[in-house]
């Protein structure tokens, strides 16, 4: 059994999660709207923020479920196959249908408040039906021309537990997976301590990627009716996840070359940004032009993926309060950050002021609200009880306090 407390991987899965305030902050700024999201965005916007948005989404959702699924075997050596199930039934699929109820509508209007406020110029809270019927008609239209779903149920920011749901349903075949390995075990920890095995995932992930175009899985996840191609390329990392934690030797690969990781991404995700552009540009052909742009994100986002385990595995695996209060709080903060990131967009769209200017107001004011909110209504009441399973006693990290010890139920 393994019983390490694995820090920085734990403070990663955490991060991925809290990187959702600047993607989404990010989005309301956007200049070129990606494949499936034809939405308005601000009139005051920027280039610098669909770079920004671009590789945050390179690598944060696969980086995330790669770490939960990595989370899931280490849950099952502890508690079992139905041990886990259990808890995660409560920890994940509780907290879906009940944010379903609760934090979904406030987002739906506060998303639609902007939307109709960048499309019209009014600014109204409650939406107004005309304008409502005339943009649900543009934004129809705009989704039928490129191929993307329509008449779907939203799920915004909470499609990330619904997929979850569904990839805790592979873990049976996760660990066929590991156990029809063992008679190679000692071949496959000798190549997982290598580069190449780097390589290899990205042939997989290319693989997942050719049905997207431009060969970014951007489209198509945040609606209830599960997109085939998504739960395919994201479940790929889930179960990728799960074996890593077999082969641990792949982590140790990763922080061993972490500088040779450093430049293949700085390479390697400029690149791709061309190619899914000269993919996006000429969609009728999906010959070597998309052939490539599949290829070259696959290995730009493994890049990314080992870059990051190495550099948190190597500077951040420790016990500290930086990491016990990213760790405990980011699942508060991301499931309440996009009601708070759509207001706050929407109070700012009706001033003409410099898009760096009102994304930086956005994303701080949200990120002052979840985590004020964390710190002083949750952490301690039954709210962290339903969220990670036990009530907390922390002070801010930065006061440089002793780690308070948890508070069970």
């Amino acid at each position: 059994m393994d019983n390490r407390r694995y820090y920085g991987l734990d403070a990663l899965r955490s991060s991925m999660m809290l990187l959702g305030i600047v993607l989404h902050g990010a989005s309301f700024y956007l200049v070129e709207k990606p494949p499936g999201m034809p939405v308005p965005t601000d009139r005051n916007n920027a280039h610098v923020f669909d770079l920004i948005f671009n590789f945050i989404h390179q690598f944060r959702m696969p980086m995330f479920f790669l770490m939960s699924g990595f989370f899931a075997s280490l849950l099952i050596d502890k508690r079992g196959m139905w041990g886990t199930y259990k808890n995660r039934a409560a920890r994940v699929l509780a907290p879906l249908l009940v944010s379903m109820v609760t934090i979904l509508p406030l987002a739906g209007l506060f998303a639609a408040d902007f939307m109709l406020s960048a499309r019209f110029g009014t600014h109204h809270l409650l939406p107004d039906r005309l304008e409502s019927r005339i943009l649900d008609r543009e934004i129809g239209e705009a989704m039928v021309a490129a191929g993307a779903p329509v008449g779907h149920v939203p799920l915004l920011h909470l499609w990330f537990l619904y997929y979850l749901c569904f990839f805790y349903l592979l873990v049976p075949l996760c660990r066929l997976l590991v156990w029809l390995s063992r008679p190679y075990e000692a071949e496959l920890r000798r190549l997982g301590s290598t580069p190449i095995t780097a390589v290899l995932f990205s042939l997989f992930t290319a693989l997942s990627l050719w049905p997207f175009r431009g060969g970014q899985g951007i489209e198509g996840v945040a609606f209830l009716t599960p997109h085939v191609p998504s739960l395919i390329y994201f479940g790929m990392f889930f179960v990728c996840g799960y074996v890593f934690h077999a082969y641990r030797e792949i982590l140790y690969a990763a922080q061993r070359h972490v500088l040779l990781f450093a430049v293949a991404a700085s390479i390697l995700f400029p690149l791709s940004q061309v190619m899914g552009h000269l993919d996006r540009a000429d969609p009728g052909q999906w010959g070597y032009t998309h052939l490539m742009a599949v290829l070259v994100h696959g290995l730009s986002i493994w890049a990314l993926i080992y870059l990051l385990i190495g550099v948190t595995q190597r500077f951040f695996d420790y016990e500290s309060p930086w990491i016990l209060y990213v760790s405990q709080s980011s699942y508060w903060v991301y499931l309440t950050h996009l009601p708070v990131i759509c207001l706050a967009a929407w109070w700012m769209v009706q001033y003409d002021l410099p898009a760096t200017f009102k994304f930086l107001c956005v994303c701080s004011f949200t990120t002052i609200v979840c985590f004020i909110t964390y710190h002083y209504v949750v952490q301690k009441t039954w709210v962290s009880v339903f969220l990670n399973g036990k009530r907390f006693s922390m002070s801010w990290p930065w006061q440089g306090q002793p780690l308070q010890p948890i508070v069970d139920r």
